[in-house]
C-alpha cells in the first residue's frame, strides 16, 4: 500500500471555485483511483488531495468490445473489429471471450506508477467550474491558469503532463514569504507547506479565523462572508481596524454593508472592524484597510445624504419612469399590483401604504451603489419621512426570506407585503412565458416559490395561490401588459416546492393538495396531520372508505347525477346512507376549521359501513336505475372522505 498526494497549483482561485472543487474531488478520486481521499487541501492557490493505503496495482477488469455479430462473421472468424479491439488492449484475438451478445477481454491490472499519469489527467479534466477559462493553446479549461503540478507516491515523483505543464516533486509556499519548496514524500506534504507559511486545510484556517475574531470581542457576519474569507488567504492573519465616529450617524445596515459587500470585513461594534489579511506588516496593512474603508464610507455618506435630501415621496414619484419589465410596465404598475394583492392577503392600510412605497428606494443612489440594501433603505427613508413604524418595517422586510433558511419578516405587514411581491414576480414571469427551464432560473422564481411556502407555513399567512394569481393576471391585463400565457400553473409550481419543503412523504403532500383546502399553510398542516396518522386505525378506515368507493365508482360513467334515497332498499345500503348523512357535514366542518385529526376520525366512521356494503350489496345490479344510484352513493362517499385529500395516492 502507498500514500499518494496530487496537487494542482493555480493562480488565485475565487472561493466559488474552491467550493466546487471541494464537492467534486472526492467523487473524482473514487471514480479514477477507486479509493476515498483521506484529506483534501483546498485553498486560493492549490487544489490537492491525499490518499492513504492506495493499492500498488490497479485491479483486473473486464472490457466490453463490439457486439458478437460485428466481431465475428457467419463462419465464426474474427473480423477487423475484433482484431482491432484485441490489438488496442495488447491481446490476441484468441484471448477474447463471447458472452451476453458482446466480445469481452480480461485486462490485467497495471502498476500504480504506470496508470497514475492518465488517471491524474482525468481528475484534472474532470473538474467542472461554473466559470472557467483558457490561457494557452492546449485548450485546457480551468477556473484559473494552472501553474504547477505535483504528484508524489510515497517518496517517488510521478511524471505526468496536463496541458503544457509537466509535474514535479515540488510545490510553492506562501506567495509573499516563500518560493519553491520540495515535497520529499506524500505524507510530508501538509507539514512542508505549514513550514513554508501555508495552512493547507480549510477547516483549520476557519478555526484560526473564528478564534482570533472571538478574542477581539463580539463580531458579526450579517452577509455570511466567513466561508469566502477562508478561501481568500493561505495563512490567516486577523487584524483590527477603526473608523471615524462621524460615520456612526449612518444607519447600521449601511455601515455593515459597506464593510462586507466589497471588503469582506467583520463589524466589531461602533467604530471598530476586523479583517483577515494574507500576511504583511500589521501596521501597514491596518492603515491601508482603514483608508479603504473610510473612502467607501465617505461615498456611502454622500449617497445617503443625497437620498435623505430628496425624500422617499420624491423617489416614489419617479417609479413610473423606471421599467420593471419591458412587457409588464413600470415599477409604479408593480406597486399598484402589490397594493391590491396586499388587500386580498388581509393587509391593512399600513401594509397597502407600504406597498405604494416598497420600490421607491430603487431610484435611490444608495441602492444603486449597494443593491443588497434594497428594502432596508426604503424602510430607513420611510422612517425619516415620518411614516408609521408599521409602514417602514414592512418595506424593510419585504424581500425576506431572500435565501434558503433566511429569516422571515418579523411583522405581519412585512409578511403580507413579502408574499405579495413574490406572488407578483411569479405571475408576471409565467404570464409572459418566462418560466424556469431545467437548471436555469434567472429571475429566482424557485427561491420566490419556496419563500412563499415558508411565509404561509411558518409565517401563518393565508395564501390562496390560485385566486391571487388569477387576480394578479387581471391587473396585468388592465395595465396593458403583454400577457401571452396562462399563469394558472403558478399554483402547481409553488405546490411542487412545498412538496420538497415539508418533512413528510411526498405522496402525502400530493394527497393533501387534492383536498378541500387551498391555502398553502393549510395544505402543509393537513399533510402533516395525515403523515402523523398513517399508522393509525382511523387513517386505515378512512383510506378504505375513500379507496374502495373510488376504485369502483370512479371508473364508471353510469353513476346518477344525484343520489335518490327512495332507490336504497338493502340494509347495508341504508346503513351506509345513514353513516354518510351523519359524517359528511362533520368532515367538512372540521376541515374548514383546520381540525384535521377530528376530520380524519369522522371519515374513519365510513370504513366499516363501506366494507359491509361491498360484502352484502351487489353494486352492479341488473336494474340500471338502482345500479346508477349505488354508484352515485359510492362517489358521494369518496368525495366526503376526499375532503381530506386524495388518500388513494398514499401507498399502503
Amino acid at each position: 500500500m502507498s500514500t499518494l498526494v496530487l496537487e494542482i497549483g493555480c493562480e488565485e482561485l475565487p472561493a466559488s471555485a474552491c467550493w466546487e472543487a471541494e464537492a467534486q474531488l472526492p467523487l473524482l478520486c473514487r471514480r479514477h483511483l477507486g479509493v476515498e481521499p483521506a484529506e483534501l487541501y483546498i485553498g486560493p492557490r492549490r487544489l490537492a488531495l491525499l490518499v492513504r493505503d492506495l493499492p500498488d496495482r490497479s485491479g483486473d477488469e473486464d472490457r466490453r468490445g463490439p457486439p458478437e455479430r460485428i466481431a465475428f462473421d457467419e463462419q465464426g472468424k474474427p473480423t477487423n473489429a475484433a482484431e482491432g479491439f484485441a490489438r488496442g488492449l495488447g491481446l490476441g484475438v484468441e484471448q477474447l471471450e463471447r458472452r451476453d451478445g458482446y466480445v469481452w477481454a480480461r485486462v490485467e491490472g497495471q502498476p500504480l506508477t504506470a496508470s497514475l499519469p492518465d488517471r491524474f489527467g482525468e481528475i484534472v479534466h474532470g473538474l467542472v467550474f461554473s466559470k472557467s477559462m483558457r490561457w494557452d493553446e492546449s485548450g485546457l479549461r480551468f477556473a484559473r491558469p494552472i501553474r504547477w503540478l505535483c504528484v508524489k507516491v510515497d517518496d517517488r515523483t510521478v511524471e505526468t503532463t496536463v496541458g503544457r505543464l509537466e509535474s514535479g516533486g515540488f510545490s510553492y509556499g506562501h506567495r509573499f514569504t516563500n518560493g519553491v519548496v520540495a515535497i520529499p514524500e506524500a505524507e510530508a506534504y501538509a507539514a512542508v507547506l505549514r513550514d513554508a507559511g501555508v495552512e493547507p486545510e480549510a477547516p483549520e484556517r476557519r478555526r484560526a479565523i473564528v478564534e482570533a475574531l472571538d478574542r477581539l470581542g463580539e463580531w458579526r457576519d450579517p452577509q455570511r462572508v466567513l466561508d469566502e474569507v477562508v478561501h481568500m488567504v493561505e495563512q490567516p492573519l486577523v487584524l483590527e481596524g477603526s473608523y471615524h465616529d462621524r460615520f456612526l450617524e449612518l444607519p447600521l445596515e449601511v455601515v455593515e454593508t459597506v464593510m462586507q459587500s466589497h471588503q469582506r470585513y467583520f463589524p466589531l461594534g461602533p467604530g471598530r472592524f476586523a479583517f483577515v489579511a494574507n500576511g504583511g506588516e500589521p501596521e501597514v496593512v491596518v492603515s491601508g484597510n482603514e483608508a479603504v474603508l473610510e473612502g467607501r464610507l465617505e461615498d456611502a455618506a454622500f449617497s445617503y445624504g443625497r437620498d435623505v435630501e430628496i425624500g422617499i415621496e420624491a423617489m416614489a414619484s419617479r417609479l413610473p419612469e423606471i421599467t420593471f419589465h419591458a412587457r409588464a410596465g413600470s415599477l409604479a404598475d408593480k406597486a399598484a399590483r402589490l397594493a391590491e394583492l396586499c388587500r386580498l392577503l388581509g393587509g391593512g392600510e399600513a401594509t397597502v401604504e407600504a406597498a405604494r412605497l416598497a420600490k421607491a428606494d430603487q431610484t435611490s443612489t444608495m441602492v444603486h451603489e449597494f443593491p443588497e440594501l434594497e428594502g432596508l433603505m426604503g424602510g430607513v427613508y420611510a422612517r425619516l419621512a415620518g411614516s408609521p413604524e408599521a409602514v417602514a418595517a414592512a418595506i424593510a422586510e419585504h424581500y425576506r426570506p431572500d435565501a434558503a433558511g433566511g429569516p422571515l419578516p418579523e411583522t405581519a405587514g412585512g409578511r403580507v407585503l413579502a408574499a405579495a411581491d413574490k406572488l407578483d414576480n411569479l405571475t408576471v414571469a409565467f404570464a409572459l412565458d418566462e418560466r424556469p427551464t431545467g437548471s436555469r432560473d434567472p429571475f429566482g422564481l424557485r427561491r420566490a416559490a419556496i419563500g412563499l411556502c415558508r411565509l404561509a407555513d411558518e409565517g401563518g399567512l393565508a395564501v390562496d395561490v390560485r385566486s391571487l394569481v388569477e387576480r394578479d393576471r387581471g391587473l396585468l391585463v388592465e395595465q396593458g401588459a403583454d400577457v401571452t400565457s396562462d399563469p394558472s400553473d403558478v399554483e402547481d409550481f409553488v405546490l411542487e416546492r412545498l412538496e420538497g419543503l415539508l418533512d413528510v412523504p411526498v405522496e402525502v403532500v400530493r394527497a393533501a393538495r387534492a383536498g378541500e383546502v387551498s391555502d398553502l399553510g393549510a395544505i402543509a398542516r393537513l399533510a402533516r396531520a395525515l403523515a402523523a396518522a398513517l399508522a393509525s386505525d382511523a387513517f386505515e378506515h378512512a383510506y378504505v372508505a375513500h379507496d374502495r368507493a373510488g376504485r369502483l365508482a370512479g371508473r364508471s360513467e353510469e353513476a346518477a347525477a344525484s343520489f335518490d334515497p327512495r332507490l336504497a332498499v338493502e340494509p347495508a345500503e341504508l346503513a351506509l346512507v345513514e353513516a354518510l348523512t351523519a359524517v359528511a357535514p362533520r368532515i367538512g366542518a372540521a376541515v374548514e376549521a383546520g381540525a384535521y385529526e377530528e376530520a380524519l376520525e369522522a371519515a374513519a366512521e365510513l370504513g366499516p359501513p363501506v366494507d359491509r356494503f361491498f360484502d352484502e350489496v351487489l353494486v352492479m345490479a341488473e336494474d340500471s336505475a338502482v345500479r346508477a344510484n349505488r354508484l352515485r352513493l359510492l362517489l358521494d362517499v369518496r368525495d366526503a372522505a376526499g375532503q381530506l385529500g386524495d388518500l388513494s395516492q398514499i401507498p399502503r
